[in-house]
């Protein structure tokens, strides 16, 4: 405040001393009239201090439509509308609402950034220790010879994220950003309190629905507010930096299962605690709350739940296909549903005066092949980390801790390739550079096989060699498919094919584990390296499966040379908010 004191006392001491203006006004005017002048003169200094400084053009604006421009967002087009044009300025900083900077309110851009990054590593990361911590989870709840039913543990938190990603983008847009932030913060928070003290499986599986829907609404609200709350000149910067923090969830993430596990299964929730707190207490104090489009229109929740039922039936049926029977009754029913609810979903999308997706969408072939192939990829990952993981602790007995440290380089190879990545979408075809990622995670996986069943049981020469490769070509495949599956939609329908994209990402997960407990059976023969081989052997088919799907990725225009965070940010003014993370 004192550089804004220092202004103020400026302007006062130049109008009353030595200003034209204040001299004229005063043998015009009066006494009133130089009062009046002084104040024009402090108001004008208290709005250069806090206010970014506007164009000449800017103050012939009426001060009633700044004050309206300052504090709303253009409404923005629905599923099926076409988006109204937009000023320039929407896509500059904070100037995407109009609201003060936080650099010229708090000074505290770094630690809000710091925040949001950190809420966004916290709510992904529960992807992934989970991995390395599904074993001792079984144990500790007299599981350990149901993996069908621990298996839930995972698939629920992914199959709620996914489908409320977003209805979780509108609610923010609607009721602000900030409002849904805390609120998915303490949702999350509660909910990790609530898993790590659970003493049955499935009351923990139900607070893994809630904690999933907190980090749903953490995502879209967190890339939100790195938008419209940092300095305009800081905006892409802080794009790429949470980026990076939620990429860098999975490789981090089975490492630090690993060591909380150690302690007790239940310390990777109990870790959320302390985290999720401080999220809650810098974003009540630091960053502004900015009014939105109160007009925004929730999309159909209906159909939302029934996405849940239909992927739930459909997990439901793979997952106990062993132990019910593939023709029992329940697994029949199973199906049954999952169907019932498809053609249920189809007919409230076609109705709804907001479908949660647009089926048009999918009219395009880039977009429809961007999905099979999404889930396929999300589907292989899975398969290989919770796979190599259960090998590891099961057929190995290595500890947590070195399963952790062992599971750490083929995520991070993901991350690496993905840095690379975007030079070859520039030089080749998308379908040529997915297909090579395809190929390259076969490879590596066949790799893997083949050195195991000839007796080497060494980390280093075994597992290490196609694990990296595995990984550098599941980068390759990931965020190209995601960068490229919107390039032949309408300009309005991006933002919500990017959400159904990343929606889909979650999904594969879910039928990735689903498929592993087919292949594995139950928990207490999974000890056998064969069934490992087996499962791998049916990864590879799978990226037999994509190779021949990326075909139709490669769009009618390649997408152009730019910064990788403008169609992020573009993206996030989108009715799905910021749910493109």
């Amino acid at each position: 405040m004192t550089d804004v004191s220092a202004s103020i006392a400026a302007s006062t001491e130049a109008v009353t001393s030595r200003s034209p203006t204040a001299i004229s006004g005063l043998a015009r005017h009066g006494e009133a009239g130089h009062r009046a002048d002084l104040l024009k003169g402090t108001a004008k200094a208290v709005r250069d201090s806090f206010l970014p400084r506007r164009p000449a053009a800017a103050s012939m604006t009426p001060p009633w439509q700044r004050r309206t421009e300052q504090w709303s967002t253009p409404r923005l087009a629905g599923p099926g509308e076409r988006a109204p044009a937009s000023p320039r300025h929407e896509f500059q900083g904070d100037a995407l609402t109009g609201s003060p900077s936080i650099e010229t309110q708090h000074g505290h851009p770094g630690i809000v950034l710091a925040t949001l990054s950190l809420a966004n590593v916290m709510a992904l990361l529960d992807l992934f220790v989970v991995n390395v911590a599904l074993h001792d989870i079984g144990v500790g709840l007299h599981y350990q010879s149901s993996l069908s039913d621990v298996a839930w543990v995972l698939n629920a938190y992914a199959l709620f994220f996914g489908a409320l990603l977003i209805p979780a983008g509108r609610f923010a847009d609607r009721y602000g950003r900030k409002a849904t932030f805390i609120l998915g913060l303490a949702v999350f928070t509660v909910a990790s309190l609530a898993c790590a003290v659970s003493p049955d499986l499935w009351v923990l599986v139900g607070f893994r629905c809630v904690q999933a829907a907190g980090a749903a609404m953490i995502i879209p609200a967190s890339l939100g507010l790195v938008l419209t709350t940092l300095p305009p000149d800081r905006v892409k910067h802080g794009v790429r930096v949470w980026a990076v923090s939620g990429a860098a969830a999975g490789s981090i993430g089975p490492v630090v299962g690993g060591l909380l596990t150690a302690l007790s299964w239940r310390w990777i929730f109990i870790i959320n605690l302390p985290i999720g707190i401080a999220a809650v207490l810098v974003t009540w104090k630091l960053i502004p709350n900015v009014r939105h489009d109160r007009t925004t229109r929730m999309p159909d929740l209906f159909g939302s739940l029934m996405i849940v039922v239909t992927i739930g039936a459909i997990s439901l049926g793979l997952l106990n296909g062993s132990s019910w029977g593939w023709g029992s009754a329940k697994i029949i029913g199973s199906w049954v549903v999952a169907v019932a609810a498809a053609v249920a979903f189809v007919v409230s999308t076609r109705r709804a005066a907001v479908p949660v997706i647009d089926l048009k969408m999918f009219r395009s072939r880039v977009f429809s092949a961007s999905n099979i192939a999404i889930v396929i990829a999300a589907a292989i990952l899975g398969i290989q980390l919770l796979g190599l993981s259960l090998f590891l602790q099961q057929s190995w007995h290595w500890s947590t801790i070195t399963t952790g440290l062992a599971l750490a380089p083929g995520p991070a190879a993901v991350l690496g390739a993905s840095l690379i990545v975007p030079r070859l979408n520039q030089r080749f075809p998308i379908g040529a550079v997915v297909a090579s990622g395809f190929v390259l995670t076969a490879v590596g996986q066949v790799l893997m096989v083949l050195t195991l069943r000839h007796g080497v049981h060494n980390y280093a020469a075994a597992i290490l060699p196609g694990w990296v490769v595995i990984g550098f070509g599941l980068g390759f495949t990931v965020p190209t498919i995601i960068g490229s599956a919107t390039a032949d939609l309408p300009p309005e329908q991006s933002a919500t094919g990017s959400a159904v994209v990343n929606s889909g990402r979650q999904f594969g997960g879910v039928f990735g584990a689903s498929i592993l407990v087919v292949v594995l059976g139950k928990a207490e023969v999974t000890g056998d390296p064969s069934r490992f081989y087996e499962l791998w052997w049916v990864a590879v088919a799978l990226c037999a499966a994509a190779v021949v799907v990326s075909l139709g990725l490669t769009p009618k225009r390649q997408p152009a040379k730019a910064d990788v965070t403008v169609p992020v940010v573009a993206a996030a003014t989108d009715s799905t908010n910021s749910s493109v993370a």
